[in-house]
């Protein structure tokens, strides 16, 4: 047994840790660099977008379309709901071409007109030779009639 006077049993000199790692100051100075290059990055987009917006040699100013209807804005009343996350937007100032203006009416004339389509009032005969019932007219024919069978096919080994 080694006699020695500084003997200490918590700590054992073969197990230790790398000293050479990176130290606590190591990394706070590159989080420093780093904001700080970022910082500078978006300065520089910053000042060069600015450039850009106000630079009439990169993009020249464009000539108006013809085809745009310029109308003096009409006074609308403005509707606020809980669930409207948009301003009040003028249609009448909104230029040509509008794709859908009022969504609900002319959904409501869809269904109208397909609900003419599927419900005459009486059975009758188009240009091709085909006769058009109302659903329920059709269903009590099919429930008078039965639907169409077509006959099995004869067997493959049978003779004509």
């Amino acid at each position: 047994m080694a006699t020695e006077s500084n003997y200490d049993p918590l700590r054992n000199p073969q197990v230790d840790f790398d000293r050479t790692d990176l130290s606590p100051r190591g990394i706070l100075m590159f989080l420093v660099g780093l904001f700080v290059c970022g910082f500078f990055v978006e300065l520089v987009l910053w000042g060069m977008f600015r450039f850009m917006a106000k630079s009439d040699v990169l993009f020249p100013p464009q000539p108006t379309n013809p085809m745009a209807v310029t109308q003096p804005a009409q006074p609308q009343p403005v509707s606020r709901s809980i669930f409207q996350n948009t301003p009040a937007v003028s249609l009448g100032v909104f230029p040509e071409p509008r794709l859908q203006v009022n969504d609900a009416g002319d959904m409501t004339k869809f269904l109208a007109s397909e609900s003419e389509l599927l419900n005459p009032p009486q059975p009758f005969k188009d240009a091709n030779g085909n006769i058009h019932l109302s659903i329920s007219q059709a269903m009590k024919v099919i429930e008078e009639r039965g639907l169409p069978v077509r006959p099995n096919p004869p067997p493959e080994g049978a003779k004509h």
